[in-house]
């Protein structure tokens, strides 16, 4: 247990990374450093990982969190049971929980675990106990349509926080909490948007902020908000379907009782998005590509699909997909490249190319954009200035958007893959 009187830190629950912070009296902001491969970071991937057969009958389940997860799924081989994007699902109600060994978990547990291990190693390195918290939340949560929704994906994130052991759990926008962290550079009053480009989401927030900030009061700075579920994984998925998954079968076809079908699109569509991974595993959808494999026009292909399933070669495959996104925004042309000793995928791409696939979630960002200004009444000339956060503020194609509607002058942007956890710090510490 930890004690009442414990700090209050801000955590950026990510839907690929998360971090740790807290701030002190006079706004001085300590991250907590985490171990992922030998090193210490700011940030940890959201990840579990299980092994099954390191689970002693009757005890609680055994597993490991952040990059510590990554280091036991590389010593194991791809083996065991690797668990990311957990944030994406909490909307969803039907979910199911999945069997661990004699364990059966569900997201909440997942959540939960998480959470716990997260505050364990931050306990551990700012060397104090650690019982309140900030969370960070969407707008609008992945997958939710209605605000009952939002709701519901709200009290699962402060339920989980809870069982992990933070006796006092609040949650906040991350949009407002950029926002915070934003203000301390300002010396005059502004009407600001905030964009923070997560995973999963990508959040607006309009704000009146200035040099002194208000406090914990801000309900009345915010002048609007909006949010839409397209974000930087849509722009990783749009990658893994147009490039790498012809290579693995899609658009291809098979022969079955003597009629051609195509092979179907639902195993790519899994495939490109994290969330979607867990669906792939299973007795099931093994058996059901081994019916595809014998009957397909390029059987190579769909074994090359079902090799990467079974070593759980999509997390190597989706940090491949991430370089390259990273290096499309820095060249109008990059490398693929994807090698795991059997599959050998090498190609490159334009970033004209790129930007054609990813044209569908840019259009979301622009309507959700222009939809928050217009129910917040403010024309793109009231706005001083725009403060972009997250890894996705970095592609040219976003930045295009926000460019021509407020002009280059007006963009802000620094910190981009740390100011929400920064922000929620010094909000929890208001």
């Amino acid at each position: 247990m930890t004690p009442a009187n414990s700090p209050r830190v801000g955590i950026d629950f990510g839907t690929s990374s998360s971090a740790l912070a807290i701030a002190d009296g006079d706004g001085h902001v300590r991250f907590a450093q985490l171990p992922t491969l030998g090193v210490l970071g700011p940030s940890w991937r959201t990840l579990l990982f299980f092994e099954p057969d390191e689970q002693p009958r009757g005890q609680p389940i055994q597993y490991t969190a952040g990059g510590e997860a990554i280091a036991a799924y590389l010593e194991c081989m791809g083996e065991g049971r690797l668990m990311q994007s957990f944030k994406t699902h909490l909307t969803t109600e039907s979910l199911g929980r999945t069997t661990i060994a004699q364990h059966t978990i569900g997201l909440d547990d997942m959540i939960a675990l998480y959470l716990l291990r997260l505050r364990q190693r931050a306990e551990e390195h700012l060397r104090m106990p650690i019982g309140a918290v900030t969370i960070g939340r969407p707008v609008r949560f992945a997958g939710g349509r209605t605000a009952s929704d939002d709701a519901l994906a709200a009290e699962r994130l402060l339920a989980a926080a809870r069982v992990a052991g933070f006796h006092d759990a609040r949650l906040e926008l991350e949009p407002v909490a950029a926002a915070h962290h934003y203000e301390r550079t300002l010396t005059r009053p502004e009407l600001a948007l905030v964009a923070d480009f997560g995973a999963g989401t990508t959040d607006f927030c309009l704000m009146r902020m200035g040099p002194t900030g208000h406090g914990s009061a801000r309900a009345r700075d915010i002048v609007g908000t909006g949010g839409v579920g397209a974000a930087g994984d849509d722009l990783d998925a749009a990658l893994i379907e147009n490039l790498v998954c012809p290579a693995l079968g899609k658009g291809s076809t098979y022969v079955e009782m003597g009629t051609e079908r195509p092979i179907p699109g639902s195993y790519y569509y899994k495939l490109a998005r994290w969330h979607h991974l867990p669906f792939l595993a299973g007795s099931r959808v093994r058996a059901e590509l081994e019916r595809l494999r014998r009957g397909a026009r390029h059987p190579d292909r769909i074994a090359a699909l079902m090799h990467i399933i079974d070593t759980n070669g999509a997390f190597h495959l989706h940090k491949a997909v991430e370089r390259t996104k990273v290096e499309l925004s820095r060249r109008p042309q990059a490398n693929f490249d994807f090698s795991d000793g059997e599959i050998e995928l090498h190609t490159s791409v334009s970033r004209r190319a790129f930007e054609g696939w990813i044209a569908p979630v840019t259009a979301a960002i622009a309507a959700c954009l222009d939809d928050t200004l217009a129910r917040s009444g403010v024309s793109a000339d009231e706005v001083d200035c725009v403060f972009m956060t997250g890894g996705t503020a970095f592609v040219p194609a976003v930045r295009a958007l926000f460019e021509a509607r407020f002009g280059a002058a007006k963009l802000r942007s620094g910190d981009e893959l740390m100011s929400i956890a920064s922000g929620l710090a010094l909000c929890a510490a208001a």
